[in-house]
């Protein structure tokens, strides 16, 4: 397809054909009388009755008529009655009533319908102006194009017979067997089947509503590249970007710079810069600054940031659907009661649980807690369960500069609207805790080792600690703790590695 932007350029080619025409008016040709079969001549009035079959020649188009006047002083006719313009073997041109000067090589034909075929396309309007010297036809009161499965209509239209381009304006409809595109404005290049848009657009079709401002569309292959406030609804999925592009029979679309994907069924946003999406697999692929957010019944938001990430419909064994969310490297999330990081992170929908995979660490408010790997269930969208895997280890601040600490090889924590209440730990359990009198005051500092061991939490804070079975242990005084006793193996705060807002998630 040639380069070619007949919106912008029609001004030019309208005024490079005026000075053309000016230079050559000398130059014109008389219209000729090919055939008639009654002929009648007004020596006064300077005109030319014809009357039957008339058939005239110009410059390489002949046009025909039932009846016509013929001015041979100004070079123009007025043909009446099935009128045609055949121009080559190409054009084809009828109507009701034609005026046409040989002078300007401007035609004007009018009638109920007004028809103009080529071999690409055929239009029909009641009133077309044809420009010989630019092959270029235009009509101004509603017209109709049809090319191959595509009609086509607008108020207003403009047609380059060289280059195939039409110009579209005002209510511009394109109706396709399998879709239909509302526009102001709008080319197409009837030869590629590209149309290309400049105005609001909007293209619907069973399954599908996309809208952009800007952009085109390969009728034929059916892949299209949107800009400026672009966005696809594909069923219950939303994708928008600065820049789109979409292949409609894959459902395959690419988005380039501030990306949004909204899943109405299951509830999530992603965004990010750079994104893929795979409308037959339902999956989708995001990267540069990806962020996942779902939000709670309660109206909480959970927001998940990592380098790439990826969310697609898988099947089990049995043959269930169900989503997988899978988030690589440098993994972050927040959620104003939890947050969290690790090296990669799944979610699964059959479950409801993420999965945290290497160096995971968690943060309830001043407890932190890390292992191997760790599983956070949630229900309704909010967090319910936490399972560690594999040394765990859990600390929380009893004030600026003493930590509870427990670790083991299993831990198991419950939530109660949102808040963490209860950790189990089995196996291999170890604790440092400092107990409370009444009045808030130290008792000293317990250090016991038991292989089960229950803690409680009331806002975040370690409350109680629960021996399941015989403890060993020593409690020893505030003012006699050994310095090497106050910490268990592998303590390790990172509190100042917590992101405090959606923002610290990107730092």
């Amino acid at each position: 397809m040639k380069n070619y932007r007949f919106k912008y350029s029609f001004l030019f080619l309208i005024l490079v054909a005026t000075c053309s025409f000016g230079q050559e008016a000398k130059k014109t040709k008389k219209i000729n009388i090919r055939h008639s079969d009654k002929g009648y001549y007004s020596k006064a009035e300077g005109k030319q009755r014809l009357i039957g079959e008339v058939v005239f020649e110009h410059e390489g188009a002949l046009m025909y008529c039932d009846s016509a006047w013929l001015y041979s002083a100004e070079n123009r006719i007025k043909a009446f009655r099935s009128v045609r313009i055949n121009q080559g073997d190409t054009l084809h041109l009828r109507g009701d009533q034609l005026d046409y000067s040989g002078e300007s090589r401007q035609a004007l034909v009018t009638g109920e319908e007004v028809v103009l075929e080529d071999t690409e396309m055929t239009l029909t309007t009641d009133r077309l102006r044809l420009d010989r010297n630019t092959n270029i036809a235009y009509y101004t009161t509603g017209g109709r194009v049809v090319n191959d499965d595509n009609t086509l209509y607008s108020e207003e239209g403009y047609y380059n017979s060289n280059y195939k381009v039409f110009s579209f304006k005002d209510s511009v409809v394109l109706n396709n067997p399998d879709y239909v595109i509302n526009t102001d404005t709008m080319d197409y290049d009837s030869e590629a089947h590209v149309a290309y848009f400049f105005g609001p657009t909007t293209i619907f079709s069973d399954s599908s509503k996309i809208y952009c401002e800007n952009g085109r569309y390969n009728t034929d292959l059916n892949i299209a590249q949107f800009n400026k406030n672009a966005y696809i609804y594909d069923g219950p999925r939303f994708l928008t970007g600065d820049s789109l592009y979409y292949e409609r029979d894959g459902e395959y679309g690419e988005a380039f710079r501030n990306v949004l994907i909204h899943d109405t069924v299951d509830n999530y946003l992603i965004t990010g810069n750079y994104g893929e999406y795979f409308g037959t697999k339902d999956s989708a692929y995001v990267t540069e600054d990806p962020l996942y957010t779902v939000v709670d019944e309660e109206g909480d938001s959970l927001h998940v940031h990592g380098d790439t990430l990826y969310s697609s419909m898988v099947s089990d064994s049995l043959g269930n659907e169900f989503r997988r969310l899978l988030i690589f490297y440098e993994v972050r999330f927040f959620r104003k009661d939890m947050q969290g990081k690790c090296d990669s992170l799944s979610y699964s929908t059959t479950d409801s649980t993420f999965k945290m995979y290497r160096d995971p660490i968690v943060w309830d408010d001043s407890t932190q807690i890390t292992g191997d790997t760790i599983y956070l269930l949630t229900k309704n969208d909010q967090p319910d369960t936490l399972k560690v895997l594999s040394n765990a280890f859990m600390v929380s601040r009893a004030d600026s500069i003493r930590y509870n600490q427990v670790k083991g090889r299993l831990m198991i924590g419950n939530f109660q609207k949102g808040e963490l209440r209860k950790v189990y730990v089995n196996g291999n359990g170890e604790a440092v805790y400092y107990p409370k009198e009444e009045d808030g005051d130290y008792l000293g500092m317990n250090r016991s080792i038991c292989s089960r061991i229950l803690i409680r939490l009331v806002n975040s804070e370690v409350k109680r600690l629960t021996w399941i079975g015989k403890p060993e242990g020593v409690m020893h005084p505030m003012d006699k703790i050994p310095n090497d006793r106050k910490t268990l193996e592998g303590f390790s705060p990172r509190f100042d590695e917590r992101p405090l807002n959606k923002v610290d998630l990107f730092k």
